[in-house]
């Protein structure tokens, strides 16, 4: 699912970090005093990438920004781990390098009681609800919001020339015009949410994105080609 609140148009020209990175956003600090008595006037912290300490970190509750889900959170059952620990540890090698930070449990999605999971791709922050798991396609929805993730990664090169031969328009001053035909419904909310459809559609039925744009399809294998190659 299309992320929460990022990437509402596309990602061009933001702050890029590291797969083993999260993006921090720049913002003020209230004055505070450390533990060893010393006092820190308030201040600016500028926008930076921070190294993830924790990596695929099954968390009960939910830190910074995603603490802005509209939902219920729930504390995880190590059933429930085990299963989405199994298919990440199954992701192709190129996603697998997007270290996730926070793993969350939720019920269901306010906005959307049918949506399985959502990404915050800055702080890699994976949200997995109820229905997550009455789903038969439960790796090709890690796949697609691993995609929300790696989208971030590619260069605005790369990802045009996909966009343009998958149809998308792009105007200066205007937002990006979807193609007249898509491979999803929900393709036409944003080139990310277009470019994670055809991920998934890519590792769960290649002939149907063949047949839909052999052109976007070639282009979007050598782009996953370049990155298996890293």
């Amino acid at each position: 699912m299309f992320p929460f609140y990022l990437l509402s148009i596309f990602v061009f020209d933001v702050f890029a970090c590291e797969p083993n990175e999260i993006h921090i956003r720049e913002q003020i600090i209230s004055s505070y005093t450390k533990d060893d008595g010393t006092r820190v006037s308030a201040h600016l912290r500028s926008e930076h990438c921070r190294l993830l300490k924790e990596v695929q970190f099954f968390q009960n509750i939910p830190r910074d920004e995603s603490k802005k889900i509209k939902t219920q959170f729930k504390n995880w059952r190590k059933e429930d781990q085990k299963i989405v620990q199994d298919i990440l540890n199954g992701l192709p090698n190129w996603l697998k390098q997007y270290q996730l930070g926070e793993l969350l449990r939720a019920d269901t999605l306010e906005a959307n009681h049918k949506n399985p999971a959502l990404t915050i791709p800055r702080s890699k922050t994976l949200v997995i609800f109820d229905s997550f798991f009455k789903e038969n396609n439960k790796r090709e929805i890690i796949i697609h919001e691993m995609a929300h993730i790696a989208v971030w990664d590619f260069s605005e090169i790369e990802l045009k020339e996909f966009l343009l031969l998958n149809g998308w328009s792009f105007s200066a001053n205007k937002p990006p015009q979807p193609p007249k035909q898509l491979i999803k419904a929900d393709s036409q909310n944003s080139p990310s949410e277009d470019f994670a459809n055809c991920i998934e559609i890519y590792y769960s039925n290649p002939e149907q994105l063949k047949k839909f744009n052999l052109k976007s399809y070639l282009k979007l294998e050598s782009l996953i080609m370049n990155k298996e190659k890293k």
